[in-house]
């Protein structure tokens, strides 16, 4: 058997249920930085208050877990028309999870040092590589379609392209903001959520979903 055939047989389930298993392990991380508040006392308003001063933690978790989630989401989503790899694509998906693996890091980071601006900087980098390694690892497995269904549609491949790169681009274009104010940093992802609705609405996919 030649090795391309190998690769083409293969691995490839492995290589998807290693990288559903980081996703997982990641996802779960997040939770661990949440806190219960410590009351001296048990009153709901005490308890209502101690909710209030973990705000913050709340939403970067649930902001952390949304953006952790789409990358599975796109990850799972590629992966469906990638039908073989080699050592390359295998070394690939292997640097991007290592980028999801720091998620819960990287939520902490946020969580303690959100008001300065290197934490929102280091932050805005750590959401954006997984994106960028996704964008390459698409643009490697379909170039000459030498990974991919033989007979996807062109279009289909372009425009996969091109939304790979919004999320990243979104994180990107937000850290000159942190130069003004570390907390406009924060609010510029907030984009993130109407910027994937319009992008579906005027780029729907060419193919269903099974």
């Amino acid at each position: 058997m030649k090795k391309s055939e190998y690769y083409e047989e293969k691995g490839l389930d492995r290589i998807i249920g290693l990288s559903d298993g980081v996703f997982a392990f990641s996802l779960t991380l997040l939770a661990i930085d949440l806190v219960v508040p410590d009351l001296q006392k048990a009153q709901d308003t005490l308890l209502y208050q101690g909710l209030m001063d973990e705000s913050f933690r709340f939403l970067s978790f649930f902001l952390t877990f949304i953006i952790t989630g789409a990358y599975w989401s796109n990850h799972h989503r590629l992966f469906r028309f990638i039908t073989r790899y080699d050592g390359i694509l295998m070394r690939m998906n292997m640097f991007f999870l290592l980028f999801i693996i720091l998620m819960p890091f990287i939520t902490k980071l946020i969580n303690e040092y959100g008001h300065l601006q290197l934490a929102v900087i280091i932050a805005a980098l750590g959401y954006a590589a997984p994106g960028l390694l996704l964008g390459v690892i698409w643009h490697y497995a379909s170039h000459q379609r030498v990974f991919i269904h033989k007979d996807l549609p062109a279009d289909f491949v372009r425009l996969t392209t091109i939304k790979n790169y919004i999320s990243p681009s979104i994180f990107l274009l937000s850290i000159p903001f942190s130069f003004i104010k570390p907390t406009y940093t924060l609010y510029f992802w907030l984009i993130l959520f109407p910027a994937g609705i319009i992008a579906n609405y005027f780029y729907p996919d060419m193919i269903e979903e099974d």
